[in-house]
């Protein structure tokens, strides 16, 4: 019951930003976004992957599934060492890239960007 009311909760949360949050997200990009979270889920069918499924199909905004990657991360642990679950997590920045600040990627994706405009 006390997940039950966290997913609601939750679900509640991101309807209530979403009049905050961008609303520009390139539609396309924040599927590529959605499938690959959805793909690290796999194809469980227990009540856990379903919730998290659902809270990845209807969140709002490229900034609402940025902020579920502990929770992806969480999940993919419990089948998986925690080097391996975080290396897929990760693999998951460059998605993100313009479609959230930039100050959410981190100081490396920074700096990468930074070199790469610096350089012809």
């Amino acid at each position: 019951m006390k997940q039950f009311l966290s997913t609601l909760f939750d679900t509640v949360a991101q309807r209530l930003q979403a009049n905050d949050s961008k609303r520009d997200d390139d539609p396309y990009r924040l599927a590529r976004v959605r499938r690959a979270m959805l793909d690290l889920v796999g194809d469980d069918s227990n009540w856990e992957a379903e919730q998290l499924r659902h809270r990845v199909l209807v969140a709002e905004s490229a900034r609402a599934l940025w902020f579920m990657r502990p929770d992806l991360l969480h999940w993919l642990c419990r089948a998986q060492d925690e080097r391996t679950a975080m290396a897929q997590v990760m693999g998951l920045q460059p998605l993100f890239e313009g479609l959230i600040e930039t100050s959410l990627l981190g100081p490396s994706s920074r700096r990468d960007r930074r070199d790469r405009s610096s350089h012809p």
